[in-house]
């Protein structure tokens, strides 16, 4: 299975280094057993990536927590599994993708 990705930056110097973003594996079972995937490159700590199981949760005030090593609350993840085993899972129609990126931070109102 392959994941594509665009940042769109092509022309503006804007890429997944410049703004510290990346798709990273963080979990995988091998062999039947569960392992925590991450890098912490010694020539930059700064590129450390969360490892095992991951929680995206909202908290009383509205910001966003990501808890790593399956130490999280399943109850209140925000994450949803879209495709599992090669197979669509959830799909969303492009107004709901919008309308899910309107979020605070990003409006221009």
């Amino acid at each position: 299975m392959s994941l594509l990705y665009s940042l769109g930056g092509l022309l503006q110097k804007v890429d997944r280094d410049t703004l510290k973003f990346a798709f990273k594996c963080s979990y995988a079972i091998v062999n039947g057993q569960p392992v925590n995937v991450y890098k912490d490159p010694v020539t930059d700590h700064g590129k450390i990536s969360k490892k095992g199981r991951l929680t995206l949760e909202q908290d009383a005030e509205g910001h966003y927590l990501t808890t790593t090593e399956g130490r999280g609350d399943a109850a209140k993840d925000l994450l949803v599994t879209v495709f599992e085993n090669g197979e669509l899972l959830k799909e969303y129609t492009f107004e709901e993708i919008r309308s899910r990126a309107e979020v605070p931070l990003c409006r221009s109102e």
